[in-house]
């Protein structure tokens, strides 16, 4: 059984909220403090994603064309703020990250989240990070998926099982981004990687999302 624990966070719009988090699922932000540093740092230096792998860089200004990975806890931020349109994903730029070197799409931060931030700091200070509060009950905590697996069966479509729990559903890009479908090809969402829309599966299903295995059946494309 993995850890689980429950913190306050200011909440973005209202009253501060309870998160649930765990060792595998990354919990959604609800800080707005977390928010305004990571929109900050996509606007100076800059950050990137690598869409194969969903792995978020933050550029190195010292280094033009090169960047470093960022904490787990930010990348999760970031593909959070995608998600719900808080951040875009613009042009592709060869990077240069840990040795090796190859494609990753810059992130934009469009005015209205730009204006969302100037309005939290012109009608209170951003608040500071919230002191971490006492376990909740094991009856109130949400399941876990377990490993959930990603296959992806043909370019730009994969199919999602959500470990042995019997739920899923399927993901097809959709221009630069992937419908979420459930298992009777209802509409979920739509996320920005296939590991994103395997977590919104996860939660769109009840359960607390578990760590991504993506398999690929063919090995020339894709993420």
């Amino acid at each position: 059984m993995t850890a689980q624990s429950t913190t306050v966070q200011d909440a973005l719009f209202g009253e501060p909220a309870l998160v649930e988090t765990d060792d595998h699922g990354p919990p959604a932000t609800q800080d707005p403090r977390e928010v305004a540093r990571i929109v900050a740092t996509a606007q100076e230096p800059g950050l990137l994603l690598i869409e194969r792998t969903g792995l978020v860089l933050r550029a190195d200004p010292a280094r033009p064309g090169c960047a470093d990975a960022v904490p787990r806890h930010d990348g999760d931020t970031v593909v959070q703020l995608l998600d719900t349109g808080h951040l875009k994903l613009g042009g592709t730029h060869h990077i240069h990250h840990n040795g090796s070197e190859g494609p990753a799409r810059s992130i934009l931060v469009p005015k209205a989240t730009r204006d969302m931030i100037a309005r939290w700091q012109h009608l209170r200070p951003i608040p500071q990070r919230p002191a971490t509060a006492p376990n909740t009950p094991k009856q109130t905590r949400q399941r876990s998926t377990g490993v959930i697996g990603v296959d992806v069966v043909q370019p730009g479509k994969a199919l999602v099982t959500l470990g042995a729990t019997g739920a899923g559903g399927t993901v097809i890009r959709d221009g630069g981004r992937y419908r979420v479908e459930n298992d009777h090809g209802a509409l979920v969402g739509h996320a920005s990687s296939y590991r994103a829309a395997a977590r919104l599966l996860a939660r769109y299903h009840g359960y607390t999302p578990g760590p991504v295995e993506i398999e690929h059946e063919h090995r020339t494309y894709g993420r």
